[in-house]
Formats: C-alpha cells, sequence, structure tokens
C-alpha cells in the first residue's frame, strides 16, 4: 500500500461481520465506505482540474472487499505524455489524500458508531 494510504485496520473483518450481520448492513457499511473515498475524490478532481478537466472528470471511487480506492477510471488516450499517470499521482492523488486525511478519519469512526460497532 503506497504511503500516502489511509489504512482502516479491520477492514475485511468489519465487511465479513457485516456479512453476518444481514443484507441492509452491509449494503449502509458500502454506501458510508462509499462516501468517505468521494471525499477524497472530490479533492483530488479540484486539484487535477487546472491541468485537464477530463482526467479530473475520469476520477472515481471503488469499494471492494479489501477497502475503499479513489482511482482514475480513464485510459491513456495518447503517448505524448508518457509520465501522465505519475503526474497525476503526486499532483492529484497523494496531495489530496493527505489533506483529507483527518475528514476520512472522522467520518470512518462516525461511520462506525452510526453502524453501533
Amino acid at each position: 500500500m503506497p504511503s500516502g494510504a489511509v489504512r482502516l485496520e479491520g477492514a475485511r473483518e468489519l465487511v465479513r461481520a457485516c456479512d453476518h450481520a444481514g443484507k441492509e448492513i452491509k449494503r449502509e457499511l458500502r454506501r458510508e465506505l462509499r462516501e468517505g473515498g468521494r471525499i477524497v475524490a472530490t479533492e483530488v478532481e479540484r486539484r487535477l482540474a487546472p491541468y485537464s478537466t477530463r482526467s479530473a472528470a475520469g476520477v472515481g471511487v471503488s469499494v471492494r472487499q479489501r477497502g475503499v480506492s479513489v482511482v482514475q477510471r480513464l485510459r491513456k488516450t495518447t503517448g505524448k505524455r508518457p509520465d501522465w499517470g505519475t503526474f497525476q499521482f503526486k499532483t492529484g492523488f497523494l496531495p489530496g489524500l493527505e489533506s483529507k486525511r483527518d475528514e476520512v478519519e472522522r467520518h470512518i469512526e462516525g461511520m462506525l458508531d452510526r453502524l453501533n460497532f
């Protein structure tokens, strides 16, 4: 995992516990995790927009069994800028995550309180 990642210890176990608690709780958990990822994705979009509005629009959130990921959904379209992926990561994704780390942590803690975990 990259050093700039927010790591939720026990995320996999939490999702598995929700499997046993019922579909409604699992659905609520996934929705809350997506909202937490959306906090970072919005910041990444804001940071990438001055360079490419198309790239900024391609930022998305994925919720999986392992946890939440903020990803670039667009594929590479040309070979004119081979370092573009690295540029996006260093300019948008890492600083966006770092600036919203505390807010995401508060959101996750609030989520666990609301779900009574």
